[in-house]
C-alpha cells in the first residue's frame, strides 16, 4: 500500500483552522508547507520505516581515546537519513524563523511542522518537540553569555543544528521532578557540575539539554532544583565529549527509530539557566511547549490514521463489492473523521493558545494556555491511539503486519498518551488551575461562553442551545469542586479533565462552524459532525436503533475534509 496519502493530499481542515487563526501566516508560508509537507510524504516517510526496522539506533561502548584502550563510553550511532531528515526540519527554519530579526515567525510555525513531521515519523518529532522549548528557554532566561554562545546552535539551517533534549526524569521519580537527586556543584568560573543519574533522556544524544538538578545546600523538595544547560561537548568544536556517558539504551514498543537513553553525569559541565527556586518553573514552561506539540502530534497521527483506512478500504473488495461501498466501513471511517476533526481543533487551540501567551505580560493568556496545555494533551492523545486502533481494525490482518505501514504507526501512537505526563498527571495541572486560588474555571465558562454566544440563531439554534446547557452544568460542577475537601478534588480530578476536554471540543466544533459560514456565506461541511460528537459523547442512547447514523448522508463532504474525498 502506498504511504504517500498521508501529507500529500490536500488538508482542506487545517488549512481552513488556519485561515482562521492564522491568515497571515498561512498566506506568507503556504509554499513553504506544501513543499514540507512533500517531503514528509516521501523522504521522511520512507526513513521512518528504514529507521523502525532496518536500522535504528544503536549503543556501544567505544574507547574514549585510542591511546588509552581500557577508557570506554557508551554512545549512540545514528544511522545518516535520519540524521538528514531530522536536520532537514531544522533546515527548513521551523526553530530559526523565530528568532528572525526582520519579521520572526510565531511560535505557531513551529507547532504546524510538527503536525505534518508526526503524519510521517514521530521518531523524529520527538526531538523537534523538544529543540523549540530549548531554544525558548535559552533565549528567554539563559545569561546573556550562554545565551550569545548555544543559542546560535540551536537556530542553524546548515545540517549542522544542535538539538535539544530535557532530562528531567529520575529512576526513583518519575513524574514527581521535585525529588530530583541529581546534584548540581557550583564551579569558581561560575559553570556547574552535575553528577546523578537521568533514566528517560528521548533524543539521546542531543547536543544541547535542559537538566533539572538540586543545587548544593538547597531544601529539598520543589524549591531547592535549579535548571542548567548541559551541551554534549565541552569545546567550541564540538569534539571533546562532556562528562555524561549514555549507559543503556531503552527497548521501546515504539518510536524505535527514536535513542531514548540512561545517562549518568559525572560531575558533567553545565550552565545555571534558572537558580532555585525557578528551575521546577522554568523546566514545567519547556514541558507546555512539548505538550502543545504532543497533541499537534496527535492531530497528526489521526489524520494519517483515517488516511491509510480510506486508502485501503476504496481498493479492497469483500463480498462483491469495495469495503468503502458497505456502510459499516463508512460508519467507522465516519467515526475515525469526527475523533480527527475534534481532535485537531483541540490541537489547534491549544498551539494558538501558546503562542498567544509565551513571552505575552498577560496573566489571562498564560492562564487559558496552561488549562487547553492540559485538556488537549490528555484528550488528543487519546483520541489518537483510538483512532489508529480502528485503522488497523479496517485494514484487518495485512495492517498487523510490519509490511505495512500502519503496524509502525500503532506501535508510535501508544507514546502520545505517556510523553509529557499521562493522564493523571494532566488532572493534577487541571486541578491546580480550577480547583485553587487560580480563576480557571471562571476562565474556561468565560470561553464557552463567548464561542456559545457568537453561534448564529439561524442556522446553529441546536448547538447554541446544546453548548449552553453543557456551559451551564459545567459551572454548577465547578462551583461543587470549589467547596469540596482535598481528598474529593483529587479523586474526582480525571472525571473533570474528561468532561472539559469533551465540552472545549464540541465548543471548538462549533467556533469553527459558525466561522465557515459566515466565511462561505453556505452551510459548513461540518456541521453534522457537531451533531455526530454531541450525540455520540453526551447523548449515547443505551438502546441499539434500526435508524441509520445521519452523518452517514454526509460522508462525500466530510470525506472532502479530511483530504480523501
Amino acid at each position: 500500500m502506498s504511504n504517500a496519502p498521508s501529507t500529500s493530499s490536500p488538508d482542506a481542515l487545517a488549512q481552513s483552522i488556519l485561515r482562521r487563526i492564522a491568515p497571515e501566516l498561512l498566506e506568507a508560508r503556504a509554499e513553504e508547507l506544501v513543499s514540507f509537507g512533500a517531503f514528509c510524504a516521501g523522504e521522511l516517510e520512507d526513513q521512518a520505516a528504514y529507521s523502525d526496522r532496518i536500522h535504528p539506533p544503536v549503543w556501544r561502548n567505544v574507547p574514549v581515546d585510542p591511546a588509552h584502550p581500557g577508557e570506554r563510553r557508551g554512545a549512540i550511532f545514528l544511522n545518516p537519513r535520519y540524521e538528514a531528515c531530522h536536520q532537514e526540519v531544522y533546515a527548513r527554519g521551523f526553530i530559526a524563523d523565530l528568532f528572525a530579526e526582520a519579521d520572526p515567525a510565531p511560535q505557531l510555525w513551529p507547532l504546524i511542522g510538527q503536525y505534518l513531521v508526526s503524519q510521517s515519523d514521530i521518531s523524529i518529532g520527538c526531538p523537534f518537540a523538544m529543540t523549540h522549548p530549548v531554544a525558548l528557554i535559552v533565549a528567554a532566561y539563559a545569561p546573556d553569555a550562554v545565551r550569545e554562545k548555544y543559542l546560535p546552535e540551536l537556530t542553524r539551517t546548515d545540517g549542522e543544528t544542535k538539538s535539544g533534549g530535557t532530562w528531567a526524569t529520575e529512576k526513583h521519580s518519575g513524574s514527581d521532578v521535585a525529588q530530583t537527586q541529581t546534584k548540581a556543584e557550583p564551579q569558581s568560573d561560575g559553570t556547574v557540575r552535575l553528577t546523578g543519574q537521568k533514566w528517560f533522556t528521548s533524543n539521546a544524544g542531543s547536543g544541547l539539554a535542559l537538566a533539572t538538578a538540586r543545587a548544593e545546600g538547597a531544601p529539598d523538595g520543589a524549591k531547592g532544583l535549579g535548571l542548567y544547560l548541559v551541551p554534549s561537548h565541552i569545546d567550541d568544536d564540538w569534539q571533546t565529549p562532556n562528562d555524561y556517558e549514555i549507559t543503556h539504551l531503552k527497548e521501546k514498543i515504539g518510536t524505535r527509530a527514536l535513542a531514548t537513553g540512561e545517562v549518568r553525569l559525572d560531575g558533567a559541565l553545565a550552565y545555571e539557566v534558572a537558580a532555585p527556586p525557578d528551575g521546577l518553573r522554568v523546566m514545567m514552561a519547556a514541558l507546555g511547549c512539548s505538550r502543545a506539540h504532543n497533541a499537534m502530534a496527535a492531530a497528526g497521527m489521526m489524520r494519517r490514521a483515517l488516511m491509510e483506512a480510506h486508502a485501503w478500504v476504496q481498493t479492497r473488495e469483500t463480498f462483491g463489492k469495495r469495503l468503502i461501498d458497505h456502510a459499516l466501513v463508512r460508519k467507522r471511517l465516519l467515526e475515525i473523521a469526527t475523533q480527527w476533526i475534534a481532535g485537531t481543533l483541540l490541537a489547534f487551540e491549544e498551539a494558538k493558545s501558546f503562542d498567544e501567551a509565551w513571552g505575552a505580560d498577560d496573566d489571562a493568556a498564560r492562564l487559558w494556555s496552561r488549562i487547553v496545555t492540559a485538556l488537549a494533551k490528555y484528550k488528543t492523545a487519546e483520541q489518537a491511539v483510538w483512532c489508529m486502533q480502528k485503522a488497523l481494525g479496517l485494514i484487518g490482518g495485512n495492517g498487523y503486519t510490519e509490511d505495512y505501514p500502519i503496524a509502525r504507526l500503532y506501535r508510535d501512537v501508544m507514546v502520545l498518551p505517556v510523553w509529557e505526563g499521562p493522564e493523571q498527571i494532566q488532572a493534577l495541572e487541571l486541578l491546580r488551575l480550577i480547583a485553587g486560588k487560580a480563576p480557571g474555571g471562571a476562565v474556561f465558562i468565560q470561553r464557552l461562553g463567548e464561542i456559545q454566544s457568537d453561534l448564529p440563531d439561524d442556522q446553529m439554534a441546536r448547538e447554541k442551545e446544546r453548548l449552553g446547557d453543557l456551559r451551564a452544568g459545567l459551572r454548577r460542577a465547578l462551583t461543587d469542586l470549589q467547596a469540596a475537601d482535598d481528598a474529593a478534588k483529587e479523586a474526582t480530578a480525571d472525571s473533570f479533565l474528561h468532561k472539559m476536554s469533551d465540552a472545549l471540543c464540541y465548543a471548538l466544533l462549533c467556533e469553527h462552524v459558525a466561522w465557515e459560514i459566515s466565511d462561505t456565506g453556505s452551510k459548513s461541511a461540518l456541521l453534522p459532525v457537531c451533531d455526530a460528537y454531541y450525540r455520540t459523547t453526551f447523548a449515547p442512547d443505551p438502546t441499539p436503533s434500526t435508524e441509520p447514523d445521519p452523518l452517514l448522508q454526509s460522508f462525500d463532504a466530510v470525506m472532502s475534509v479530511v483530504g480523501a474525498g
